[in-house]
């Protein structure tokens, strides 16, 4: 592994950005509810969330970074393994801007939930923060762990919603926000909830 992998890996095994996620998701997830967070990565959205016990958590992705505690289940990145309308609610927080098919890993994410989605995504809009967002996306991804692929396209909080109301998943609201840890302060972020009954039923 070359320096900015282990660069990237120095940054992963803190928990620098995933305490102020958690307190941007909980709002959108109701005591009680079944989630599944799909992309976990190193399921410490996870683990955060499950763990006051009012939230039953359930992580999927494609490859297994896990540092927790948490049982992460394996998928082939096509067809999620369980059956219509299994989970309350889902996650893709990070997620799409990787994924080579956002729509379809989209419209599979609408057909396990019975409520709500929540999109969080990078949304950088200049010129300037679309380069520091892949150099960034590629040093805390790619460089360190090489299954990770790399970020295919950048999109920006007006074009997140329209690629959401293109599949299907229009968001309920849209919320803007810059990431605490200062090196991620230098592009924005959006949270993207959507209302699973709007988007089947429209």
């Amino acid at each position: 592994m070359g320096v900015l992998g282990r660069v990237g890996r120095a940054f992963s095994r803190v928990y620098w950005r995933e305490e102020p996620l958690v307190e941007r998701i909980r709002p959108h997830l109701p005591a009680g509810s079944s989630v599944l967070d799909v992309g976990a990565g190193g399921c410490r959205v996870a683990e955060l969330l499950g763990a006051d016990g009012r939230l039953s958590v359930t992580a999927v992705d494609v490859v297994d970074h896990n540092v927790t505690a948490v049982p992460l289940r394996l998928y082939d990145g096509e067809r999620l393994p369980f059956p219509d309308k299994s989970f309350d609610a889902a996650l893709l927080v990070f997620v799409l801007h990787h994924a080579e098919r956002p729509e379809a890993l989209v419209r599979e994410v609408l057909r396990v939930t019975r409520s709500t989605v929540v999109v969080v995504e990078d949304a950088p809009g200049t010129c300037a923060e679309r380069r520091f967002w892949r150099a960034w996306d590629y040093l805390l991804n790619h460089a360190a762990h090489d299954d990770v692929g790399v970020a295919h396209r950048a999109r920006d909080a007006g074009q997140w919603v329209a690629f959401l109301r293109s599949c299907g998943a229009a968001p309920s609201s849209v919320r803007r926000f810059r990431a605490f840890y200062p090196v991620l302060r230098s592009y924005p972020h959006v949270v993207l909830p959507v209302s699973v009954d709007s988007a089947t039923s429209g």
